[in-house]
């Protein structure tokens, strides 16, 4: 494993939690199983309290400590409270992945400025709040790893699918900067993109994704500002 992503043992910061918003079945299953079947611990957070508790059941055969959290990505602000106090305890994640995302089918010409506004809320804003939260105490341990997910809709927007194309391109722009900003810090910041449609069964299947996820995380090659799932 790299040495990069944790901090020491008298540190806030723990390098074998992971904290993955967005949770939900699919994909995030897929991702907080592979890492929870690694050792790690997991903190689940999704806005659905009752979707929370049959993720954590789902989970209870990994072996490791599974959390839950109900905070809400289209609230900002009230995510940024909840986070706050996660990241106010000792052994605090030490990796995160943001996979939060309002996918519905949508056009721009036929948006409400509320519909748009969270949709940037979910798909962006919160990822920004996150690390602006996480950033102060991976800061003081020297490392952390944040990844946010991304999709081939920021190479290639479709117009029935319009804020989740334009939030996807926004957030890897989102993630370069976070990137830049941290890189000196010892924190790694990343959009792990996929370049196709989720499907199990597939070459997309999530447990293909997540077994990537996991890799990258462990990896000791040189650290990207992307990186690319492309089914191979």
């Amino acid at each position: 494993m790299a040495s990069n992503p944790a901090g020491g043992s008298d540190s806030s910061i723990d390098n074998r939690h992971l904290l993955l918003v967005g949770a939900g079945p699919g994909l995030g299953m897929a991702v907080a199983r592979r890492f929870a079947s690694g050792g790690y611990r997991v903190t689940l957070v999704a806005r659905s309290t009752d979707g929370l508790s049959d993720l954590a059941s789902g989970l209870a055969d990994a072996g490791s400590r599974i959390d839950t959290v109900a905070a809400d990505a289209s609230d900002p602000e009230s995510l940024r409270i909840r986070m706050a106090e996660l990241y106010e305890e000792h052994e605090a994640p030490g990796v995160i992945i943001y996979n939060a995302v309002m996918g519905a089918p949508d056009k721009l010409l036929e948006s409400s400025v509320e519909h748009l506004q969270m949709a940037y809320a979910v798909d962006v804003i919160s990822a920004i709040v996150l690390t602006q939260v996480a950033a102060p105490a991976m800061r003081a341990a020297g490392a952390g790893t944040i990844m946010v997910t991304g999709g081939g809709f920021a190479d290639h927007p479709i117009p029935v699918l319009a804020t989740v194309s334009l939030g996807k391109a926004a957030l890897r722009s989102a993630a370069t900067m976070l990137g830049a900003d941290l890189a000196a810090d010892g924190i790694r910041v990343a959009t792990f993109t996929i370049a196709g449609q989720i499907v199990a069964g597939t070459a997309f299947d999530p447990e293909n994704i997540a077994k990537h996820y996991w890799d990258v995380v462990h990896s000791d090659e040189p650290w990207q500002a992307e990186f690319r799932f492309t089914g191979e």
